[in-house]
């Protein structure tokens, strides 16, 4: 019985996290969208190509800017969105100090869990905060969208403040 109800429990856990970081996305496009939309293109970054941009925006960035209304207790991460030729991707990074993703595309979000090891438990020294204040691109392992990310990179400090 004891087995059951701590894979239950563990099994509830995942879901309620996979549906909040379903939901950071949704946040996130909604945020670029609005970006683009009130032209606020400081904070969008261009490739070195030329050819993509994209965003970087923490789960604080979403509160202060006032795209959740979720107060997301104990989370943190940050989304990065990636545009190339009019085709979106959106990578996560997130904790809630308990499970992780660690840079995962979110059209795998929903197949995640611990047993495909897309979702881990957290370790404070293993969780990486990297792309919080210097993103660089992702890779195909680290969320990223193949080999157009790793080879138009650009650099950003992610969204994590109020702005105006």
């Amino acid at each position: 019985g004891i087995t059951i109800v701590t894979l239950t429990t563990r099994d509830k856990k995942e879901t309620t996290f996979i549906e909040n970081a379903n939901q950071i996305i949704l946040d996130a496009k909604n945020a670029y969208a609005e970006f683009i939309r009130n032209k606020k293109e400081d904070y969008i970054v261009v490739s070195d190509d030329g050819v993509g941009k994209g965003m970087c925006i923490t789960i604080d960035g979403l509160k202060q800017n006032g795209f959740t209304e979720n107060p997301y207790t104990n989370y943190d991460g940050y989304v990065v969105i990636e545009e190339y030729n009019d085709t979106y991707y959106y990578s996560l990074w997130l904790t809630n100090k308990e499970l992780v993703i660690d840079g995962i595309e979110s059209k795998k979000i929903n197949d995640a869990s611990s047993k495909n090891q897309l979702i881990t438990e957290y370790n404070e020294e293993m969780y990486s905060s990297r792309v919080r204040t210097s993103f660089t691109g992702t890779t195909m392992s680290k969320g990223g969208t193949g080999t157009d990310s790793q080879t138009k990179r650009y650099q950003t400090k992610c969204i994590s403040e109020k702005i105006d």
